[in-house]
């Protein structure tokens, strides 16, 4: 092992086949720091990785494994905690050209397997919008995509994984094998091993072209049954809310909705959907930009959010026609935008909050949150909802209604709101996902999560007595 004093993590001679350094963690959001320690394997050497184990952890320190680090919340460090990075393996160990199964590292990233399976005719349909988050991570917290109606979340995409724990070695899971350390696994937040490998469907590829279209509406309380009636029919849908618009505007918006072109081999296909860059560039330190000197921590003031969304929303809108895309921007759509978006923030960051809300109390939904936004006067920089039909199962978040997504500033009037939030989903009964939320009380995710929440406990606790795994998550959850 390195000198912990070695802010770098730099191998000196004699070292062994990994690196650890201490290190300040940040999660993406900006509202938990800890103090831990980063281990990172040398190479892709599977020895390498289990090394960190028998030499530095010697099943006495809490470890948890870490991938992009771009979670919002922080299942990926935790203060005294060893965060072993799964980042150097990325290598596609295998691809059945008959099922379409690819079997890839945990470190490979939503890029990695882009690029390797365009060239395939295929592609991942449930992943989240951020090419630099690792298929472990996807695993762990049970990721959802762009049409939940139609595919569900990535549990149902994991045909099989390897997963490595030091009391067990390494054990191969899936549905119909060591199922319960499947479930446990998928959705689990790291907190019963380090995901080595899985075997992930993939769906073939009818065209590397996607039509995509907005439909503007202007009542936001039909927002259930537009989305599952677009999402039968479509690959891609998502809606977009005004949520600082007052009056009979509030929440008025637009359907994005994505279909794949019928493919025909021209050479104008072709140069769609070409391989993407790995890199995104952007993490919880490099998102912070510093305060601004006129607007406070973030530079999203009331007024100029207002402006902002006035003037996206009028451009989209007044935009109906269907335009060509590459499958890429509809998968990981507006990358770049998104970095100045999250940057604007300021050093003090931001909240997220994700709710599944049933159908019957949507409208209950959106008079609250247009009460609360009035009285507490904060700038709501995103309003988004997709539907889902599922069952909740464990810690997955998942259900079925609307999912509905806030943004908004990490300031007075955004604690306020979102402890609102909170007040609503315990009398309410909405489902919040544990990984948006870096602050979210156990009291909320106990209420919400119910039984659920009890059985996964157990559970976890049945397969590892001993706790080997802890995170900021697991801590503040009481798991």
């Amino acid at each position: 092992m390195t000198d912990s004093k070695n802010s770098q993590g730099t191998p000196s001679s004699g070292a062994a086949n990994f690196t650890a350094a201490k290190k300040d963690f940040l999660s993406f959001d900006g509202g938990v720091r800890a103090n831990g320690v980063v281990a990172k394997p040398s190479s892709n050497n599977l020895k390498d990785f289990v090394e960190i184990e028998h030499k530095l952890l010697k099943r006495q320190k809490p470890r948890i494994p870490m991938g992009a680090g771009l979670s919002f919340g922080a299942p990926q460090f935790g203060d005294g905690v060893v965060s072993v990075d799964h980042t150097a393996f990325t290598r596609v160990l295998g691809f059945d050209d008959e099922t379409g199964l690819v079997e890839v590292e945990s470190g490979a990233t939503m890029a990695h397997l882009y690029n390797f399976l365009i060239e395939k005719e295929r592609y991942i349909v449930t992943q989240p919008g951020y090419p630099s988050i690792t298929v472990g991570g996807c695993i762990a917290v049970d990721v959802h995509g762009k049409n939940h109606l139609r595919d569900g979340t990535c549990v149902a995409q994991v045909a099989s994984l390897k997963l490595y724990h030091p009391a067990y070695g390494i054990i191969e899971a899936s549905s119909e094998v060591n199922r319960e350390v499947f479930d446990l696994t998928c959705g689990g937040y790291g907190l019963t091993g380090h995901i080595l490998s899985a075997k992930l469907k993939t769906k073939p590829v009818t065209s590397r072209r996607m039509a995509l279209m907005n439909l503007p509406f202007d009542d936001v309380s039909l927002t259930p049954r537009m989305l599952k009636e677009c999402a039968r029919n479509n690959d891609f849908v998502v809606s977009w809310h005004d949520m600082t618009a007052s009056g009979a505007g509030f929440g008025r918006g637009f359907l994005m909705m994505g279909k794949f072109f019928p493919g025909d081999g021209s050479d104008e296909e072709k140069q769609y959907g070409g391989k993407v860059s790995l890199n995104w560039g952007l993490n919880a330190y490099s998102r912070r930009w510093p305060a601004s000197p006129l607007l406070g921590s973030s530079y999203y003031s009331l007024p100029f959010t207002r402006f902002m969304n006035v003037f996206y929303g009028s451009m989209s809108r007044s935009s109906q026609e269907a335009r060509t895309i590459a499958i890429y921007d509809c998968l990981q759509p507006m990358t770049r935008l998104r970095e100045f978006y999250y940057r604007m923030f300021g050093l003090a960051g931001f909240h997220e909050c994700q709710l599944i809300i049933p159908d019957d109390k949507f409208p209950l939904f959106l008079e609250q949150i247009e009460f609360a936004i009035n009285r507490f006067e904060i700038p709501i920089t995103l309003g988004s909802a997709k539907y889902f039909s599922g069952s909740p199962n464990l810690l997955r978040f998942n259900g079925s209604g609307v999912c509905f997504a806030l943004n908004f500033p990490r300031c007075t009037a955004g604690a306020r709101f979102i402890e609102f939030i909170d007040r609503l989903c315990l009398e309410e009964g909405f489902l919040p996902y544990i990984v948006k939320d870096s602050r979210l009380p156990l009291s909320v995710v106990e209420h919400c999560y119910g039984e659920h929440y009890h059985n996964f406990k157990k559970r976890l606790k049945a397969f590892d007595p001993e706790r080997l795994f802890q995170s900021e998550v697991s801590r503040r959850l009481a798991l």
